[in-house]
């Protein structure tokens, strides 16, 4: 253990944390350490500690800051997949907030309240005990701090904004230590920096969000052939061409090969928010000879049957490009050449990739400006947009970094040159997708860069959150 480990601990335990303060080969540590989601952010910090409310967070931020030479990482569940992502560190100390994971709701104020490690499996059972709902995560095991201070996709995107928008208070830790609510009056420059900021200003230890009525969903998922590659396409097509007349529907288009397989297939999730079955907008969809199944359920059902396994070393990265069916076919095709080329450097083909298309719509920036705004820059959009995520999972991480990460990120330079060609290409990395080695900040804009590097320099004058938390994208970087 280094002096620098032994400094940080000893000042932990000095003020008072000495009872949440691991080291490896303590029970508490290996369990925190097994709970990531993916392996590549298993770094095996030389200690981590786990403060159980704001003060105890408050509390560490002062001891590691205190300790010459200490870096940090914060952890919320844990769900960033690439090694820099800021959840986790190497030679550090990480902040674990998971024994903060309650949600609360206040039925006067209509607020809910969520505690940062929570995960969206349990938020939205904790929530739907109200008859009430709040605009999430996706899949459960993603974790409530690091989805909406990176934005946050949810189901509910076109009917209310991006999961961001829907936070009305943050408390929020700083780096000396002292503890700040940030809204639309106090401290509203942080406010709306924190926004998509991610981990650049402090630590969120609670975010109050708006809820509306809860409602069973009509949901579940058609496997489909590669065969029907062009219908499905072209269903996805309409059916975001017309999503801005139809917000109460929702889809996920993933295409999916899976270890060992012959061939990849098209796993298209569907899901009405009011729980209406059938409706038009799915119709092309419905028509498509399929394995289907679709039934009534709700939100918290629905992501605890969606916990997408992982147990393994993966990658991710993201793009952009305006709503065009032949940028589709275009990534559908040079996947089939990917999967094909990983077949023969990866043994048995033991590896699989997701592939999956996501409206994001013009419109959608009405909700968020009507909120008070976000740091995405989405103002600037003019056309109604695809991003595009693909993920890898593979056995081991020399695979990961030498094999399957390469050939992913020459698959989306070929989508993405392609998209250029026809002037279809769009300036914007959603955050949350993004690989350790894209940079999202310089496609939000030279406004919202100045805005969140004011915000750094004022609530964080002597940058611990710039340089003493090295991961994550860094506002500082940022041109």
């Amino acid at each position: 253990m280094s002096s620098i480990t032994q400094s940080a601990i000893a000042n932990l335990k000095e003020l008072g944390l000495g009872d949440v303060s691991y080291v490896p080969g303590d029970e508490a540590y290996e369990a925190r350490e097994g709970s990531y989601w993916s392996l590549t952010p298993r770094l095996k910090p030389p200690a981590i500690v786990q403060p159980r409310n704001a003060n105890e967070v408050s509390q560490a931020v002062k001891a590691l800051v205190k300790t010459d030479g200490c870096k940090f990482a914060i952890r919320s569940g844990g769900h960033m997949s690439w090694a820099g992502a800021g959840n986790n560190i190497e030679d550090g100390v990480t902040i674990d907030l998971g024994l903060m994971s309650k949600t609360t709701y206040n039925p006067e104020t209509k607020l809910a309240s969520l505690q940062p490690g929570g995960r969206w499996t349990n938020v939205y059972a904790d929530v739907e005990k109200h008859g009430v709902m709040v605009a999430g995560g996706r899949e459960g095991l993603v974790g409530v701090g690091g989805l909406l201070t990176g934005g946050g996709i949810t189901f509910y995107t076109c009917r209310i904004g991006w999961g961001c928008d829907q936070v009305v208070n943050y408390e929020v830790v700083l780096a000396d230590g002292s503890i700040v609510d940030a809204n639309d009056t106090t401290n509203p420059d942080l406010f709306r920096a924190l926004k998509g900021g991610h981990n650049n200003f402090g630590i969120v230890t609670r975010f109050d969000m708006k809820t509306f009525p809860a409602k069973d969903i009509w949901d579940g998922n058609i496997i489909y052939s590669k065969d029907s590659t062009n219908e499905v396409i072209e269903a996805y097509v309409d059916f975001s061409e017309n999503l801005v007349k139809n917000p109460n529907d929702h889809v996920l288009a993933m295409w999916v090969y899976l270890p060992g397989s012959e061939a990849h297939f098209i796993n298209m999730v569907l899901t009405n928010l009011d729980g209406v079955e059938n409706t038009e907008s799915f119709q092309k969809f419905l028509a498509i000879p399929g394995q289907s199944n679709i039934k009534t359920k709700s939100v918290a059902n629905k992501v605890a049957e969606f916990l997408v396994p992982s147990g393994k070393y993966d990658s991710w990265l993201t793009l952009t490009f305006k709503l065009d069916s032949r940028v589709i076919h275009k990534a559908t095709t040079v996947l089939e050449v990917l999967i094909a080329e990983l077949k023969k450097s990866i043994p048995d083909s033991n590896f699989s990739i997701s592939m999956v298309f996501l409206p994001l719509l013009a419109s959608w920036t009405q909700h968020s400006v009507a909120r008070g705004g976000n740091m995405l820059g989405l103002e600037s959009l003019k056309q109604d947009c695809v991003i595009l995520v693909t993920a890898v999972e593979v056995s081991t991480l020399e695979l990961l970094t030498m094999v399957a990460t390469p050939a992913v990120k020459t698959m989306h330079a070929e989508i993405e040159s392609y998209a250029k060609s026809l002037g279809k290409n769009e300036d914007f990395l959603y955050l949350n997708y993004c690989g350790g080695w894209q940079d999202p900040y310089p496609t939000y804009g030279q406004e919202n860069i100045k805005k969140m590097k004011e915000a750094s320099a004022k609530y964080d004058p002597t940058g611990v959150f710039q340089e003493r938390v090295p991961g994550g994208h860094k506002i500082s970087k940022a041109n």
